[in-house]
């Protein structure tokens, strides 16, 4: 199952404006004071602050009681991370569950709990919010104001993903940061234009940095919206075109699941910027509720050894892998893109979790026109262990 955020501007009068800033302002005062308190009991449990001041806010913002147990499991969720502990909440934002939100498709309205009592605000959405709206029931939803004074809300919808079945075939994709997407029919996603965009913004980032001055600041906070936005519009195109071939081929999508990959992979120092602003996990996001909307199935693999082993003949090796882009089998001498080679075996299900899956067929694979493949002469003998 996944979870989206239907994005729609809120239709407000002059009270409802006043209503919802009163309430933003309420609620981060009691975001701010349920913080201070995890703070002191050293705590991030929702339980353990909860009983502590759950009460005190309530009488001193004037908080209904569900606005007041959303101020508290944010508390709760920012005191978890190590990086945001020392962090403020502003008032620019409210949570709502099913007990304080409603939406009624009827008229394409919302119920919003405020400190001035129960407001119906209209919304406006277009084709895209209505189809994903249209017979459903939603129970959350977030509210926030942009820096323009303008009104949205986000609204949370469970989308079912079909289950795996045994019919149809999968599209591997190996995600990467020369190329950003590999699929496993040979069709690559170049990184380039990315790269030199980031080039660009890194050189201005730098020249503002040295200056230091109040408005180079704003100019920065400007900048990495526009960075932001650059890499989620590449990532919206390229999950579009991979979920839109699954849906003509008939097939599922299945990428490997890079979670904490940052952590554990090492790198030079002059490519830890690179790791470091690869927007490989908004990706994946992506593609998966795409899939989900579109009835794809979706799955997650095992991404060890998926660039080591030869998909015709299964010998998996460290030296198989001679460089970055080069891969040539040592015990049947196929030679192929490296990424290529990851993404077919991330689409036969991965090296590890399923090493009894049937490998490619070997005449399918070598003249395959689209893949590229071919094979060489074998250049030693077969390592008999699995490489690391």
């Amino acid at each position: 199952m996944q979870t989206l955020t239907v994005k729609c501007k809120l239709v407000l009068s002059k009270e409802h404006r006043d209503a919802l800033d009163a309430t933003m302002r309420a609620f981060a005062a009691a975001c701010n004071d349920a913080i201070a308190v995890g703070r002191r009991l050293n705590t991030a449990s929702n339980i353990r602050i909860h009983r502590v001041c759950y009460s005190d806010l309530r009488a001193r913002h004037g908080l209904t009681a569900n606005l007041a147990v959303r101020a508290i499991a944010r508390a709760a969720g920012i005191l978890k991370v190590k990086k945001r502990q020392c962090s403020t909440v502003r008032p620019t934002s409210i949570d709502y569950d099913a007990r304080i939100f409603s939406f009624r498709e009827a008229d394409w309205t919302v119920s919003l709990s405020t400190v001035q009592g129960r407001i119906r605000v209209p919304i406006a959405v277009g084709a895209y919010q209505k189809r994903l709206l249209s017979s459903r029931k939603p129970t959350s939803a977030v509210v926030w104001k942009t820096r323009q004074g303008d009104y949205y809300i986000g609204i949370h919808i469970n989308v079912e993903t079909p289950p795996p079945e045994d019919e149809h075939g999968w599209i591997g994709v190996d995600l990467g940061i020369a190329s950003i997407a590999t699929l496993s029919d040979g069709t690559v996603f170049s990184g380039d234009q990315i790269e030199r965009v980031r080039a660009r913004y890194e050189r201005t980032r730098r020249s503002l940095q040295r200056k230091g001055t109040r408005g180079a600041k704003r100019v920065l906070k400007r900048l990495s919206g526009r960075e932001r936005r650059f890499q989620q519009s590449i990532n919206h195109t390229i999950s579009r075109r991979i979920v839109d071939r699954a849906i003509a081929e008939g097939k599922g999508v299945r990428l490997e699941d890079l979670s904490g990959i940052r952590k554990s992979v090492r790198v030079r120092k002059s490519q830890r910027r690179r790791i470091h602003r690869w927007a490989f996990y908004d990706l994946r996001i992506k593609i998966a509720y795409k899939c989900a909307l579109a009835g794809v199935p979706f799955e997650l693999i095992d991404p060890r050894y998926t660039s080591q082993r030869c998909p015709v003949c299964g010998h998996t090796e460290r030296a198989n892998r001679k460089s970055q882009s080069k891969f040539v089998c040592r015990s049947c001498g196929l030679e192929a893109n490296a990424d290529v080679v990851g993404a077919i075996n991330i689409a036969l299900g991965g090296a590890v979790n399923h090493p009894e899956v049937a490998l490619v067929d070997v005449e399918t694979v070598l003249h395959g026109q689209d893949t590229g493949l071919r094979r060489r002469a074998a250049t030693s003998p077969p390592s008999l262990g699995v490489g690391s």
